[in-house]
């Protein structure tokens, strides 16, 4: 591994860790004295994070934080496909270890998603909102023509509603890494129902991609995520 991508998969790997700690955290902060454990809290504490992570950390490695974005990316050509396993690892692990530290600080259990309906429309609910999500992304991220300084903003609130939408119904995952490290933690029913937070992220972000690509009308106005790896 280069520098460059020692560097990179470390900011990938804090990043992800701090968009994991931080719901996770408040997940097992509701059960101290004035806590808030609203619906409310979890949308802005999860989108609040991903904004600063993303300005924090995204001009080191794109700030992609999240193994269906990555994926989506090498999927339309925006990201090589030869760094996926490093980008994906160093996200995997960020969050696990992000999990590790809230189930030692609170105990474990905290932060697992769990579907509040049934499996095929929770992977759906998780299709769509993770779609949403990669849609905003790929187009701030990869579009020569969106506004420079709003990426963060703009993905940052798109994470905001997906987790107030899909909170009850899922618990708004769109992320891989953000469901895999607190299911490990918490016992046999997460673990039951992971499959649906690998998965759906993906098919969603991947469709999402693809349709920008359409909508983006050539490559023109393209660059990848990082805009150095051509």
């Amino acid at each position: 591994m280069t520098s460059l991508l020692i560097r990179r998969c470390l900011a990938e790997f804090v990043g992800t860790f701090a968009i994991v700690f931080a719901p996770v955290a408040l997940s097992g902060a509701k059960t101290l004295t004035g806590a808030d454990n609203s619906l409310a809290a979890a949308s802005w504490i999860s989108g609040l994070i991903v904004l600063s992570m993303i300005y924090a950390l995204g001009h080191v490695c794109s700030a992609h934080f999240n193994p269906a974005v990555t994926l989506a990316f090498a999927f339309v050509r925006r990201f090589p496909a030869r760094y996926v396993p490093h980008y994906i690892g160093s996200q995997l692990a960020g969050g696990i270890v992000a999990a590790g530290v809230c189930a030692f600080l609170f105990g474990a259990g905290h932060g697992v998603h769990i579907p509040g309906i049934d499996s095929f429309r929770a992977f759906v609910m998780e299709v769509l909102l993770s779609f949403l999500l990669m849609l905003v992304v790929i187009s701030v991220a990869t579009d020569k023509r969106a506004a420079g300084g709003f990426p963060g903003v703009a993905i940052g609130l798109v994470v905001v509603v997906d987790v107030w939408i899909g909170g009850a119904v899922t618990g708004g995952s769109m992320n891989p890494a953000r469901s895999l490290g607190p299911a490990l933690f918490g016992g046999s029913v997460p673990l039951s129902h992971l499959w649906i937070y690998l998965s759906a992220p993906v098919l969603g972000a991947v469709f999402a991609s693809r349709l920008y690509e359409v909508l983006r009308g050539g490559e023109e106005h393209a660059q990848s995520a990082p805009t150095d790896w051509e």
